[in-house]
């Protein structure tokens, strides 16, 4: 008998190597939620099956010896049922769910798996004997309780693994994805960030902690956030970076001034114009954000601009689909070429998830381009149809430096920007050094520091978390919008109505 059905009842369900869901399960023939718990409250007053544990005890088919029982416990309307190389679950709350013995094995985090203060691990996914299955199981619909046969060599029989519904469905987590409605970039434009812009106070920011969740959830979202009231200090710029994470190093240093400078390596060090780009992309870890810190500004002109890359990216996947296509495939060369400093590396403009498709990073740098790379880099198709390219290019810098996309600020003596490298480009009005002076100091911080960072503020201060999202504003935002556009309309018709009722007046004079 293949089955051993630890469950009242004898629903057969499909073999599953991982989590289903009960949509899944429910197309292939299986009852609804729903029905299994008409059926089971049509039966309770009888059989007083609800939030009873059934007790039952089987043999396993991995069980070496006839006489080796596994035993189970179910909480009523739950159900659990055992195959050969994996476990079925199913809950009123949750649906049907599967999991393979060695997963549930291997995500164990009780305190002989998981070292409590180091949170290392004491074992290895190559220790999970090939032949493990469940000697004890515990199922109430919230949480499983496991404890094992031909368990990992060295643990005892009092060892349980204890798992509940959130760890079960979530799996390991990958703190890149983006693909949650909780964690997905909101995309802005000029109007939308004047709305919504982001300042924090400078004491806010450092000491308390629950203005500083606030403000890296804003990040994580738009990210583009602002710091004022800052002291006049240079070295306080490598603390609000420290704040975050360790700060990256380069050859420009930890930390860098970004003023006016003879024979300038870089056109940042000029009081020319400077357009749309990110930083380091010649390099094989661009990092993830830049920090820069105002300390003087008097000169006319030099304001910085910033654009939302991810917002031309959707536009262009939504309208422009050949053109977005195209730069996902086609290699762009980055590079800086100096004495004492080369650096290169390719990249397409949109650089997106191979699984997922979803957009991970936006490659943009035309001051420090190479040449286009030849027709096959890196395994990469490169073929370049240079007609195609360019009409490609030309969408995506039309719709980026369009007004609608770009937000534009002065920042003033003691504020200071924050914004993602790969995400949002920044540029810099020229200005004039003939009178007044302008000195920014810059830093940068890896992408995984800033992951970190929002991990842990989400989990330590999920309040803040939550009230700190700025999509709630941008549904206050839209709210506002239709509203407005409501009283418009009705002040429309209503100047329409008055002015039937005017002309009707006149011809009614006109004609007595």
């Amino acid at each position: 008998m293949l089955l051993r059905q630890v469950a009242r009842g004898r629903t057969v369900l499909p073999r599953r190597t991982f989590v289903s869901s009960a949509r899944r399960f429910n197309s292939e023939g299986i009852p609804t939620a729903h029905d299994h718990l008409s059926q089971l409250m049509e039966q309770a007053s009888q059989q007083e099956l609800i939030d009873k544990t059934r007790h039952l005890t089987f043999v396993h088919e991995r069980a070496s010896q006839g006489n080796d029982s596994s035993e189970a416990e179910v909480i009523q309307p739950n159900r659990l049922t055992a195959e050969r190389d994996s476990l079925h679950l199913y809950s009123f709350a949750h649906g049907f769910s599967s999991f393979p013995y060695w997963y549930l094995r291997d995500v164990c985090r009780c305190p002989r798996c998981v070292d409590p203060h180091s949170k290392q691990r004491s074992f290895r996914t190559s220790d999970i004997p090939a032949r493990i299955y469940p000697r004890h199981m515990r199922w109430d619909g919230t949480t499983l309780d496991i404890k094992w046969a031909n368990d990992v060599s060295g643990l005892d029989d009092f060892h349980t693994t204890s798992l509940d519904v959130p760890t079960l469905m979530a799996g390991p987590i990958n703190t890149h994805d983006n693909i949650s409605k909780s964690t997905t970039p909101l995309i802005w434009g000029d109007t939308m960030m004047k709305d919504l812009q982001h300042w924090v106070s400078f004491d806010d920011y450092m000491s308390n902690d629950a203005k500083f969740a606030e403000s890296m959830r804003n990040l994580q979202r738009m990210g583009l956030i602002f710091i004022k009231d800052i002291p006049k200090s240079r070295e306080l710029v490598k603390k609000i970076s420290e704040r975050m994470g360790p700060v990256r190093n380069s050859f420009y240093g930890e930390t860098w001034d970004v003023r006016t400078v003879p024979q300038a390596k870089n056109v940042a060090y000029t009081n020319q114009h400077l357009g749309f780009h990110m930083d380091l992309l010649y390099m094989n870890e661009p990092p993830g954000y830049q920090l820069l810190h105002c300390l003087e500004n008097s000169c006319a002109g030099g304001e910085s601009l910033f654009a939302d890359s991810f917002r031309v990216a959707d536009i262009m996947k939504r309208h422009y689909p050949t053109e977005y296509k195209t730069l996902t495939r086609r290699l762009f060369g980055f590079e800086y070429m100096h004495n004492d400093h080369i650096y290169s590396n390719t990249r397409p403009l949109f650089e997106v998830d191979k699984v997922t498709g979803q957009l991970r990073n936006v490659n943009y740098s035309p001051p420090f381009q190479a040449p286009v790379p030849k027709a096959r880099e890196k395994g990469v198709d490169n073929h370049v149809d240079f007609k195609q390219l360019r009409h490609a290019l030309k969408t995506f810098t039309y719709l980026l430096e369009s007004q609608p996309s770009i937000f534009q600020l002065k920042l003033n003596p003691g504020e200071c920007v924050i914004f993602a490298n790969r995400r949002i480009v920044h540029a810099r009005n020229k200005f004039n050094t003939s009178s007044g002076s302008r000195w920014l100091a810059g830093a940068y911080v890896d992408e995984d520091a800033l992951l970190s960072s929002f991990a842990t503020n989400e989990r330590k201060f999920p309040a803040q978390w939550k009230s700190g999202d700025p999509m709630r504003s941008v549904r206050k935002i839209k709210a506002r919008i239709a509203k407005e556009k409501q009283i418009a309309v009705a002040a429309m018709q209503q100047s329409q109505t008055q002015s039937a009722k005017v002309e009707n007046v006149e011809e009614t004079s006109r004609i007595e």
